[in-house]
């Protein structure tokens, strides 16, 4: 129902709750799982350790680029709950089609003690993993920590520490983790729209 709804002249919000996986089927993997994550559907192995190869869908950038009629994009994450609810009511208040993309740590698919999934969830934002950020009838916003790291306020923290507190990455190898920060510095170093659109100028 999403590429209808995003195209017709409907006045809805879409809100997709993101856990990275198909969790109500024993943690599947989909489309939103990061690269080499542990899934029911990509086991690491003996033989081959990274059995998931693709990285995440960039499912806001797409709908924000490919589907100039859906009004308003915006990613959130509840860890940051203002911010959240601000974004909600904005897009319930401009009417539809609008979209909003939240990143939702996941205890059983990510493998971790339930107490640290505020954490968790502030660390994929101040590591540049899931940037922050609103586009209404086309023009690009920032929000809270992701538009320090974009004015330069801040530096983005390394993925290490936020991918060794998940089980979920517990067969990650070095050369691992250094791709997986390279994927990250990629994201905020070469795409003309740091974090949101992979477009690169020449």
């Amino acid at each position: 129902g999403l590429p209808v709804s995003e195209i017709q002249p409907i006045h809805c919000l879409i809100l997709m709750y993101d856990n990275e996986s198909y969790a109500n089927t024993d943690i599947q993997l989909s489309g939103s799982t990061p690269y080499g994550a542990y899934t029911t559907f990509s086991p690491a192995g003996k033989v081959k350790r990274i059995m998931h190869k693709r990285w995440k869908k960039n499912t806001a950038g797409m709908l924000a680029a490919g589907h100039p009629e859906c009004r308003y994009v915006a990613t959130v994450c509840p860890t940051y709950a203002v911010d959240m609810m601000n974004k909600v009511r904005k897009a319930l208040t401009l009417g539809g089609p609008t979209f909003i993309h939240s990143l939702d740590p996941c205890p059983k698919g990510w493998d971790y003690d339930p107490m640290y999934s505020h954490e968790l969830g502030e660390m994929a934002v101040k590591c540049g993993i899931f940037p922050l950020y609103e586009v209404e009838d086309g023009k690009l916003s920032y929000y809270g920590q992701t538009k320090y790291l974009v004015e330069g306020r801040t530096k983005r923290l390394p993925v290490r520490e936020y991918l060794n507190r998940q089980g979920r990455f517990a067969h990650f190898l070095d050369e691992d983790i250094e791709y997986f920060q390279a994927k990250t510095d990629e994201m905020w170093e070469k795409w003309l729209l740091p974090g949101v659109l992979p477009f690169t100028k020449e």
